[in-house]
């Protein structure tokens, strides 16, 4: 049997829990499924992490849309999606509605959501199924569907195990094994609130001295200055040696491996991919309640929660975990059996499977 077209449209290409779950679907799917992608928006500082990755797994990016207008992006993709068993638009992207309605006979279109607000912009009648990667995501999208909330599903982004040492990834960034690594990771976005994380690391200074963080991500492309304010925060608050900003990292899951916790407090979020990659790890977590996070984390048993922009209740959380180890290995090895359960590559694959093949033969 030959496998099966997928093609997924994606309004950007950047670094994120996306591309992520395209990128591992891609490589797992097959060889049932061969999947293609074309990205249809591009701007300047746009980082091209995801293109490499996608070109190393051999899945062609088709990058024709970037400098056209709205109407001729639409003209590329009219042509484009029949050739497919099935379409998967990504980012809430404005186009493939309209390129669907021009076709006398389309194949089916799944939209895949990892925001609310693109849940509540993205189905239509056009919309055979809608994947968000959380219940509320999932929920905002049914209530788009009132006919048919069944058509909107959960199925959660995946993660796959990719054990690292932690002796390498120390001796990488020159400390050593007792010195107490704290990290962030994701995109240098305003709603991820990093300037929350930095107050909490100038906190943690006074009463732990000698712990360091890493701060992993580049800047979003639509506000770049952004990475420069929070460089500039770092500076006066004086945590030239305690932090250090890594920029974009195409090996974040060896990194993880480097930490002793991870904080995430961020605000308007769906799933938050680092989460999952933070329990693959084995990590404790110090996380604000976020749509996704509390689906993801229970406070006390793999993980533990905080305020909204509370920087001193992240220090006091982390001076709790500096100080016992056995919290943390208790919060890790928690949060670890959690993604083992409903987030892992094994876990999540065969729910792909199951919707793909059962919306293909449906359009047929």
């Amino acid at each position: 049997m030959r496998p099966r077209p997928l093609l997924f449209v994606l309004h950007w290409l950047v670094v994120g829990g996306e591309e992520t779950e395209v990128r591992l679907l891609a490589q797992y799917l097959r060889p049932e499924w061969t999947v293609d992608v074309v990205v249809c928006q591009f701007r300047p500082m746009m980082p091209d992490q995801t293109h490499v990755q996608l070109a190393e797994l051999g899945i062609p990016v088709d990058t024709t849309p970037y400098g056209l207008g709205d109407d001729q992006i639409v003209e590329h993709l009219a042509p484009v999606i029949p050739t497919y068993d099935v379409v998967v638009a990504c980012q809430a992207v404005p186009y493939v509605h309209p390129a669907l309605r021009r076709l006398a006979r389309r194949p089916p279109l799944i939209e895949h959501g990892g925001l609310v607000s693109e849940a509540l912009t993205g189905p239509t009648d056009l919309t055979d199924r809608y994947v968000g990667v959380c219940a509320s995501i999932r929920d905002a999208a049914a209530s788009r569907m009132p006919d048919r909330p069944q058509d909107a599903l959960e199925i959660p982004s995946m993660v796959d195990f990719d054990p690292a040492a932690r002796a390498d990834v120390r001796r990488e960034w020159g400390v050593a094994d007792d010195v107490p690594m704290i990290g962030w990771v994701g995109r240098l976005d305003r709603k991820k609130r990093v300037e929350d994380v930095l107050a909490a690391a100038a906190l943690l200074a006074q009463r732990r001295p000698e712990a360091r963080w890493m701060i992993i991500g580049g800047p979003n492309f639509f506000y770049p200055e952004h990475e420069t304010a929070l460089h500039d925060l770092a500076a006066r608050l004086e945590l030239g040696n305690p932090v250090r900003f890594l920029g974009d990292r195409a090996d974040v899951p060896r990194l993880l491996a480097g930490l002793d916790a991870l904080v995430w407090l961020s605000e308007g979020e769906g799933m938050p991919h680092v989460l999952a990659e933070a329990g693959a790890a084995g990590l404790p977590v110090v996380v604000t309640r976020d749509n996704g996070s509390e689906q993801q984390v229970v406070d006390g048993r793999s993980g533990l929660f905080v305020p909204r922009r509370d920087p001193s209740a992240v220090a006091d959380a982390l001076v709790r975990l500096i100080d016992d180890p056995g919290l943390r290995r208790w919060l890790g090895t928690g949060l670890r059996r959690t993604v083992e359960q409903r987030y892992a590559v094994e876990v999540v694959v065969p729910q792909w499977r199951v919707l793909l093949d059962d919306i293909a033969i449906a359009g047929r």
